[in-house]
């Protein structure tokens, strides 16, 4: 049986809907991650935040840096230790991130005399945390990043001013992984399994596999159940309900898991296959069949 109780499927992702970082923004925007569900994904340059950054200075700083980041990139390009605020920050770490990721690179925000925080939630998109800010700022940017996850959200990276050059290659591109099942309980048709389509470029791609998967074997309209980039699904059971939850490594999904069987007091909490999505393939998890972890 599926769980629907509405608190958990806020939190796992039973709601399968396209996510933001896999959108494209047209020029003159940005990614914005700390949309409210993912209703605007893409703002203006100038109104950009991104959980939290500074707005320009002009006071006599004389340490200055910009970032800039792509949807499908797992890392983030930046370029500083600039000693005034009229620089060419912005437009190198643009260039640097479009000449590896093929364009589609914006700007991930601006900094002085301080560091830059990179959160990143359970789905493998980015929030920044300006450190130079107060600590209401800070807890704001991390409430916003972990607000629809189990866990906090995690310090991906910690970047000062004064850095030189943040140039990741090749390896930053993510991959996808999404999984899906029949829409519904066993009076739709719902088999107990989770169709696990991984090692995809794009989100797109690995969930139109994934529900293409679903639907040929079930002859059944299939949904979304969760997605990762440059993560994990991990399949799991509580009592009766069965569960596929992403995150961003085995152990923060074991962790997330065993939280969320916490939470709501189950007897029972077997946690069974993981999948990740740097490993290409096609999967079916039969929940029923699987034995726990």
């Amino acid at each position: 049986m599926k769980k629907i109780a509405l608190t958990v499927a806020f939190l796992t992702g039973l709601i399968g809907t396209s996510p933001a970082s896999a959108q494209s923004c047209p020029a003159g925007t940005t990614y914005n991650p700390g949309g409210p569900g993912g209703a605007q994904p893409c703002i203006p340059i100038s109104d950009y935040s991104g959980g939290s950054s500074p707005a320009p200075s002009s006071s006599g700083s004389n340490s200055y840096a910009a970032m800039a980041r792509h949807p499908d990139a797992a890392d983030i390009w930046a370029d500083g230790n600039y000693s005034g605020a009229y620089n060419d920050a912005e437009a190198n770490s643009i260039e640097m991130c479009n000449r590896v990721m093929g364009g589609g690179c914006a700007t991930g925000g601006k900094w002085w005399d301080s560091s830059m925080k990179i959160l990143r939630n359970s789905h493998g998109d980015f929030y920044n945390m300006w450190m130079g800010g107060d600590a209401g700022q800070r807890k704001q940017a991390m409430a916003e990043c972990s607000a629809k996850q189990l866990l906090p959200c995690e310090v991906f990276a910690t970047i000062r001013s004064s850095t030189d050059i943040r140039n990741p290659g090749a390896e930053a591109r993510k991959y996808y992984a999404v999984s899906a099942w029949v829409i519904g309980d066993k009076s739709s048709g719902y088999n107990n399994k989770l169709y696990v389509a991984s090692g995809h470029r794009s989100y797109e791609a690995a969930s139109a596999a994934a529900i293409k998967a679903c639907s040929d074997a079930t002859s059944r309209k299939c949904e979304i159940n969760t997605w990762t980039g440059n993560g994990v699904i991990q399949a799991f059971r509580m009592d009766s309900s069965e569960y596929g939850i992403a995150e961003t490594s085995t152990q923060r999904a074991k962790q997330a898991a065993q939280l969320d069987c916490k939470q709501q007091k189950s007897k029972k909490c077997d946690l069974q296959a993981v999948f990740d999505s740097r490993k290409p393939g096609l999967f079916v998890h039969d929940f029923a069949a699987a034995k726990a972890e």
